[in-house]
């Protein structure tokens, strides 16, 4: 009897170590995983918050070349309507000096590939849409820095082209060499045109950055803390499901003060 009751005691402990054993894996194994996967998802929405703050960011430095573009053609403007027989005036060599120089454009690449490489972590999760959407930003993105690179060669070309083979050019002054030429007066006159593009652009990004949002459920506040905490720029983005029409008519130098008004207000 005693003999029987030892062995069923044996085989119980037995029993309660194995019960516990395997639990302990399981809750182990589980307990792991639930890790791996939380952390998994505490990735994704940080390389989200990357993506979309970075093109947050683009779409800010843009806003600063579509305003620097409007200050540009408010001075082509000026110079445009100086009279032909007044171009070696000091009055244009000084309108000349207040053209700004031009923004560095280039947007942070390495969120790119860190995004390129988890794309297969966004495929798993079913987020065909939020790839092919960040892929449109990443690829505009590349696009407009292009552009804008290769309008700003054309004019530092041309301006260094005038300057360093100054006889070439009629006129006593760099500005009156310049305005007495028929291409630096069509780049100039091709600022109204480029101020409106960069205006437009950034919209678009905005709308694009919206959606993606929307796709992977991160709410704007969460990009724009981002951002502002990243890089202390704060920016509202557009609401609206396209961009707004960013065509406005030429200025007409009547409807401007005189430049000596206009400088002063400026700065």
């Amino acid at each position: 009897m005693e003999v029987r009751e030892k062995k069923s005691h044996l085989w119980k402990n037995l029993l309660y170590t194995f019960l516990g054993t395997t639990l302990s894996i399981v809750l182990t194994f589980g307990t792991s995983q639930w890790l791996a996967l939380k952390k998994q998802k505490e990735e994704r929405q940080l390389t989200a918050l990357m993506v979309m703050g970075n093109i947050e960011k683009f779409a800010q430095k843009i806003d600063q070349i579509a305003a620097q573009f409007e200050w540009r053609d408010t001075l082509a403007t000026y110079m445009l309507n100086v009279p032909m027989d007044s171009l070696d005036s000091e009055h244009c060599s000084e309108m000349l000096k207040t053209m700004p120089p031009f923004i560095i454009l280039s947007y942070d690449k390495s969120v790119e590939n860190v995004f390129s490489n988890s794309i297969e972590t966004w495929k798993n999760m079913g987020n065909f849409g939020f790839i092919d959407n960040v892929g449109t930003c990443f690829s505009e993105m590349n696009t407009v820095e292009e552009l804008y690179g290769e309008a700003v060669k054309k004019y530092t070309d041309l301006l260094n082209r005038v300057k360093l083979n100054h006889s070439d050019y009629p006129g006593k002054t760099l500005a009156s060499k310049l305005l007495n030429n028929n291409e630096y007066r069509t780049l100039i006159a091709g600022f109204h045109s480029q101020a409106q593009y960069y205006r437009y652009f950034a919209a678009q990004m905005r709308i694009l950055n919206a959606t993606n949002m929307r796709m992977i459920d991160i709410s704007e506040e969460e990009v724009m803390q981002f951002v502002h905490e990243n890089e202390e720029i704060l920016r509202a983005f557009g609401q609206n499901e396209k961009p707004a029409d960013y065509r406005t008519p030429r200025l007409d130098i009547d409807s401007l003060p005189d430049f000596q008004t206009w400088i002063r207000k400026k700065q």
